[in-house]
C-alpha cells in the first residue's frame, strides 16, 4: 500500500491522527488545524504540539488559513465542531449549519473545492443529532452537506457509529 498524505481539521488533541497512525504506517500527517476561538490559551493545540511536534501545525482561524498554504494531501479529516448539533442544547435551540460553529463545516468544503488537487479522501466526524438538524426542517443540514460534497464529484458514505457498540462507554446508566 502507498503512502496516503493526510491532513487533519478541527484536530483537537490528535485522535484522528493516533487511531490513523495505530491503524497503518501508511499514513503520513502533513498538516494539522486546531483553533479555538473563545479561549486565549489554546489547550488542545498545545497538547497536539507537544504530542505531534510543531512540524505542519497550524494554531489560526481555520476560517482564514488560505487554501494554497495546506500541503497537497490525499485524505481530509476532521471532526467538525458539534455544539450547534449536539445534545449540549436543546433541537429547537440549535442553529446547526448557520451556527457560530456549525458553519465551520464550510471551512472544509472551502478547502476541497480550491485545492487543484482535490483529496480523494474525506472522513469526517459529527455527533448523529447532525442527521436531524435543524428541528424546522429536519435532515435539511446534512442534506445540505452530502449534496455539496455531491458537487463536488464525491461519492459518500456515512453511518452511525456507537461507541458503546465497541465496548466504549457512551451513556452513564443510574448503576454507575
Amino acid at each position: 500500500m502507498k503512502e496516503i498524505k493526510v491532513i487533519e481539521l478541527f484536530a483537537g488533541v490528535g485522535g484522528f491522527r493516533v487511531g490513523l497512525e495505530r491503524a497503518s504506517k501508511n499514513f503520513k500527517f502533513v498538516w494539522s488545524n486546531q483553533w479555538e476561538p473563545s479561549t486565549k490559551s489554546q489547550e488542545a493545540s498545545k497538547i497536539y504540539v507537544k504530542r505531534f511536534g510543531e512540524n505542519g501545525h497550524s494554531n489560526e482561524d481555520i476560517t482564514k488559513v488560505n487554501s494554497s498554504d495546506i500541503p497537497v494531501h490525499n485524505m481530509l479529516v476532521g471532526g467538525f465542531p458539534c455544539q450547534d448539533y449536539s445534545v449540549a442544547t436543546t433541537l429547537k435551540n440549535s442553529k446547526g449549519l448557520i451556527g457560530k460553529k456549525g458553519v465551520l463545516w464550510w471551512s472544509i468544503h472551502k478547502i476541497i473545492s480550491e485545492k487543484e488537487n482535490k483529496p480523494k479522501y474525506r472522513f469526517l466526524e459529527n455527533v448523529d443529532r447532525l442527521l436531524i438538524s435543524p428541528s424546522g426542517q429536519r435532515g435539511r443540514d446534512f442534506a445540505i452537506i452530502l449534496q455539496s460534497l455531491n458537487e463536488l464529484g464525491y461519492a459518500v458514505e456515512w453511518r452511525v457509529v456507537k461507541a458503546a457498540e465497541f465496548g466504549m462507554p457512551q451513556r452513564i446508566s443510574e448503576e454507575n
